[in-house]
């Protein structure tokens, strides 16, 4: 049976549909999003859209947020951090990233109509079919590799 690190990371990968709740934002935006090697979250939005005009910070560098990606099966796991926008060479490699997990073709216009944001992780959540909810650790989650299919087994 997969450690929950990992079926966390197999569900944030970016095979299944995400959602993005903002602060002081009322209602969740559908977001497509994969994870980089190190287990973040790249949300893909398109430029001067709801998600991205809820990302821009207020004050700062960053924006709060928290993902949360779920199956079918009722297993689901809750990402929270802060996202910051990514230009230039960091948002070419992170379209790279991003396409080897869920190559949409809106990543060809990174820069030129959709944007990318990298969240950085500091709480994961996952809750598995039963209902039960547990705390995963970060630096676990960072390290495990994700299910090279779709959905984990648990």
């Amino acid at each position: 049976m997969p450690h929950p690190a990992q079926i966390a990371r197999t569900l944030a990968a970016g095979r299944l549909p995400g959602v993005a709740q903002v602060p002081y934002h009322s209602s969740p935006y559908r977001v497509r999003h994969a994870t980089d090697q190190a287990g973040r979250p790249l949300l893909l939005c398109r430029e001067g859209g709801r998600l991205d005009t809820a990302l821009r910070p207020r004050e700062g560098d960053d924006t709060a947020v928290v993902l949360a990606v779920g199956e079918a099966r009722g297993a689901r796991v809750w990402i929270s951090g802060w996202a910051t926008a990514l230009e230039d060479i960091e948002a070419r490699a992170a379209a790279l990233e991003f396409a080897a997990a869920n190559p949409v073709s809106d990543l060809l216009d990174v820069g030129r109509g959709f944007r990318l944001y990298r969240m950085d992780v500091a709480e994961v959540r996952l809750e598995c079919p039963a209902g039960h909810l547990a705390e995963v650790d970060v630096d676990d989650y960072a390290a495990a590799e994700p299910e090279p299919s779709s959905s984990p087994v648990m």
